[in-house]
């Protein structure tokens, strides 16, 4: 695949399309909260209707905040869809900017209020996340659950930062919290110096050159929660959450296996390639070195950025660990 392949893109915006536009970026991850988009397009948009004459509008007028988005692109008229959300803010410079945010948009203005001495997390956010479809959620137990009038957003926010929990939309707006490789998705192949453009910031690494330093932190159906440390000091710190398990011991025997997870003979980093093959976080990379075979294997992806516009396109697909 080369850039001989004509890109198209096919973007809604509101009630306007785009068959063209200066820039779009798209950022999304296992890790962040809200998948975004940057939209740049001209100021004056020309409207071609079927039988009808042209028609020049003012974009900046014609779009507004809140506006549903949708943004497909590709090659040859072959298009996948790459985002869907809403329109977050508008930036008034030339090109004008349009920022947009996913599903988790809606969520800043869902109003939640919650107590429950004990509930399950899936029982929270049904009751609290009215009309939001759910793709997996995690088997955990709350104790004293109490959200005070507070957004939705907020309250992804805080099982983030409380419990270690993820949370994400995938690209069809189902919510999924969790662990970041709880699932697992279809796998993508890229064969380096093939399909794959550039593997700059794709490193090999031993596992007995990975120093890493893991906090793991407990938390039980009451309310308690115990920690403890393991791995070498001035390595790389990671803090792995569980829930419910036995004992201090059997904490630590998890955060053994787990600090195995992340001490792997195996590539870390990023890959940059075409639009196709399309990609999302919580796909899976098989990665292919013809050269160096003994180094092939497969990766949960965990992030993937994709930049599309007049200078081109790129998908940036980064790599977690082994799957």
């Amino acid at each position: 695949m080369n850039d001989m392949f004509v890109l198209c893109c096919e973007i809604k915006v509101g009630g306007v399309s785009f068959k063209s536009v200066h820039d779009v970026e798209i950022k999304r991850s296992l890790y962040n909260l809200a998948a975004t988009a940057v939209i740049k397009v001209p100021v004056t948009a020309v409207l071609k209707h079927a039988g009808e004459p042209p028609t020049h509008i003012e974009t900046a007028q014609a779009i507004k905040v809140g506006d549903k988005v949708e943004i497909k692109l590709g090659y040859d008229n072959t298009l996948n869809t790459e985002f869907v959300g809403y329109v977050k803010r508008l930036n008034y410079k030339v090109p004008l900017e349009i920022e947009c945010e996913d599903e988790y948009y809606k969520l800043r203005f869902v109003n939640c209020v919650f107590s429950k001495k004990e509930t399950t997390l899936k029982e929270c956010l049904n009751t609290i996340l009215t009309g939001v479809s759910f793709g997996n959620v995690i088997d955990l137990t709350l104790k004293n659950f109490v959200v005070n009038n507070k957004p939705g957003s907020w309250v992804l926010g805080y099982l983030k930062k409380e419990y270690g929990l993820i949370a994400y939309f995938d690209i069809n707006g189902k919510l999924y919290v969790g662990k970041a490789h709880d699932v697992k998705g279809e796998t993508i192949k890229y064969v380096l110096r093939e399909n794959v453009i550039s593997d700059d910031e794709l490193k090999y690494q031993l596992a007995e050159d990975v120093k890493l330093k893991v906090k793991a932190i407990c938390y039980y159906k009451d309310g308690t929660k115990i920690e403890g440390e393991l791995g070498e000091d001035g390595g790389e710190q990671r803090t792995f959450y569980y829930y419910d398990v036995k004992d201090a011991g059997e904490l630590k025997a998890l955060a053994q296996e787990e600090l195995k997870r992340y001490s792997f003979d195996g590539y870390r980093g990023k890959i940059k390639t075409f639009l196709f093959p399309y990609a999302l976080p919580g796909m899976v990379a098989n990665l292919e070195d013809k050269v160096y075979n003994e180094r092939s294997g497969e990766y949960f992806i965990e992030a993937v950025d994709v930049s599309f516009g007049t200078s081109g396109t790129r998908r940036i697909v980064e790599i977690g660990i082994k799957a």
